[in-house]
């Protein structure tokens, strides 16, 4: 008789192998994908000198996100490794390919337009397995230090990325950016390899994909704040779509180019960064709760002054404003997330999740691609402001009916603390 695997022991400390292997892992990928994304984006925009085809370019990277659920529901059968490791590698192999055809020549439209699909897929496929990795890899009572750590050094190295891809895409073009991020993916993969993942438990019969399937939906549906992220989720993601396809346009016009477009990412990062790296430092004393509110309504009110704006200075200081915002929002949130959510659902919610609010971008890139280049890029940003700050309140008001509310369990079990 086969028997199953041992338990792994429970991390007892912040700083262990596991979780420094996966931390410095997606920094390092983080830095790459940094690279890879102004790369792309300025290869479609001087090869086409059309805005509106770049953002067709993004949303095809993202639509194939809407498959999500089933991704997440197959996530949750596999062990965790498989879905990480070949995640990277496939990632890393596309964009190496991409990037030996852009050295030698013009790359067609098509295949630019196939890759990011085809990227885009994989990323629906990795994404749901990464979301628990975290929580995982370390005690408890450390969750919210280490979803810092993780967002701060990736958004460090997304940073040096942008801001050092502006330079090398100024100076030497593209094909450098995408060789080094196909190269980033598969050293990623390897790290993967030497870290100690959680084994799933043992179950005496497996319930069918379907019914994993349905067992997700009926999770997510007992809370009303699992319901409600998605859609707020949605609102932001279509709000914010129009940053990275009218920037580069923006830029241009201003005559800061691909530098510029690199330094005002750049900024924003540095914002992610440093808010992410305190909100580490202070670790539980702060209420993701309430940090999560202030967060949003940050973010609408800088989206809102960009509009305002008449220089590429005025922005590049707004950037960093809007990365402060957005470090408060995306950690508090996601420790959040961990907290409701039982581990065994980590797949299956959160790639619902992911489905509905990533959908917001590609559909607002996709109706804004005919007009990008008519319509007055402040009034897009106008609308976007003001639609973020709308929805802070209506998250306090989620997270206030939530307080009262048992966390969702498929088993009788204690609750966690509420912010």
């Amino acid at each position: 008789m086969t028997l199953p695997p041992a338990p792994t022991p429970a991390p007892d400390r912040l700083w262990n192998r596991s979780f420094v292997l996966w931390w410095l892992g997606s920094a390092q990928s983080a830095l790459g994908t940094a690279l890879a994304g102004i790369a792309t984006s300025f290869l479609v925009l001087h090869q086409t000198g059309s805005a509106g085809l770049m953002g067709v370019n993004l949303a095809l990277a993202l639509l194939p996100g809407l498959l999500a659920p089933l991704f997440g529901t197959l996530v949750d059968r596999l062990p965790l490794r498989l879905p990480l490791v070949l995640g990277n590698v496939l990632r890393g192999l596309l964009q190496l390919g991409v990037g030996l055809l852009a050295l030698r020549g013009e790359v067609p439209l098509g295949v630019i337009y196939a890759a990011s699909l085809l990227t885009g897929l994989i990323g629906a496929f990795y994404g749901p397995a990464s979301m628990g990795i975290t929580p995982r890899l370390v005690p408890p009572d450390q969750v919210q230090r280490a979803a810092g750590l993780m967002q701060g050094a990736a958004q460090t190295m997304q940073l040096v990325g942008l801001v050092g891809g502006g330079m090398l895409v100024g100076t030497l073009g593209s094909a450098p950016a995408l060789l080094l991020d196909g190269a980033s993916f598969l050293l990623f993969a390897g790290l993967l390899l030497l870290v100690q993942l959680p084994a799933r438990a043992a179950q005496a019969a497996r319930p069918s994909f379907w019914s994993d399937f349905g067992a997700g939906l009926a999770y997510a549906r007992q809370s009303p704040l699992i319901l409600g992220l998605p859609a707020l989720a949605f609102l932001l993601n279509a709000s914010f779509a129009p940053l990275e396809m009218l920037l580069p346009a923006r830029m241009s016009a201003l005559g800061a180019g691909a530098q510029g477009f690199g330094l005002f990412f750049g900024l924003m990062l540095g914002g992610l960064a440093l808010g992410s790296f305190t909100l580490a430092a202070l670790g539980q004393r702060l209420s993701p709760a309430r940090l999560s509110v202030w967060g949003l309504a940050g973010m609408g009110a800088a989206v809102l002054a960009l509009s305002l704006s008449q220089s590429a200075g005025q922005m590049y200081a707004l950037a960093a404003l809007l990365g402060l915002f957005n470090a408060a929002t995306n950690v508090s949130i996601g420790v959040i997330f961990q907290q409701r959510v039982d581990p065994a659902f980590y797949g299956r919610v959160g790639s619902l999740l992911t489905m509905v609010s990533m959908a917001g971008m590609p559909l607002v890139l996709l109706a804004l691609a005919p007009v990008a280049d008519r319509v007055p890029i402040a009034t897009v940003f106008a609308v976007a402001g003001a639609l973020s700050l709308l929805a802070a309140p209506v998250w306090a008001g989620l997270l206030r009916h939530d307080r009262s509310a048992a966390l969702p369990s498929p088993v009788t079990a204690p609750l966690p603390a509420k912010p």
